[in-house]
């Protein structure tokens, strides 16, 4: 059991220590980014930072680098993904995309169209996840490889 914090700046180390979850391996790194694009890519806009943190935080992940990953949903970014979010559940649901004319859109049933975004979201985010989280993986492997490496020929071993 750790020791009680003594004043405001060592709780905020304890805090801040929790939030970050320990050393950033490219294991933690790859499940925090998979995480945050999953839950980027659901349509619980302005509730992303809280299921972040319900997530990481028991977990250990690094809570910061899955809310910037979850930022994937940026308001300029948002209406693609729920686009490809419908279209991919009204292919899976109905075996055809969704008409895009605006005479077309205005006859979906709001219905429709929220059966056919949950059913999208529920392949799209863990696939963008798996992709995100593997692509993290390598890269931090990658950068962890050649920093050893660049130590060892500093040291002339």
């Amino acid at each position: 059991m750790s020791a009680r914090p003594r004043g405001t700046k060592e709780l905020a180390r304890q805090a801040w220590r929790r939030l970050r979850g320990g050393e950033l391996t490219p294991r933690r790194a790859a499940l925090s980014v998979a995480v945050g694009l999953v839950i980027g890519m659901t349509p619980a806009f302005g509730l992303h930072w809280l299921i972040v943190l319900a997530i990481c935080v028991p977990l250990r992940l690094d809570t910061g680098v899955a809310y910037l990953a979850a930022n994937i949903s940026l308001p300029f970014i948002a209406p693609f993904i729920t686009f490809a979010e419908i279209e991919t559940g009204s292919l899976l649901v109905r075996g055809s995309f969704l008409p895009i004319s605006p005479d077309d859109v205005t006859t979906v049933a709001i219905g429709t169209l929220l059966v056919e975004l949950l059913v999208g979201t529920a392949v799209l985010a863990p696939l963008t996840g798996v992709v995100g989280g593997a692509a993290t993986y390598g890269l931090v492997s990658w950068r962890r490889g050649r920093a050893l490496r660049a130590v060892k020929e500093g040291n002339g071993t």
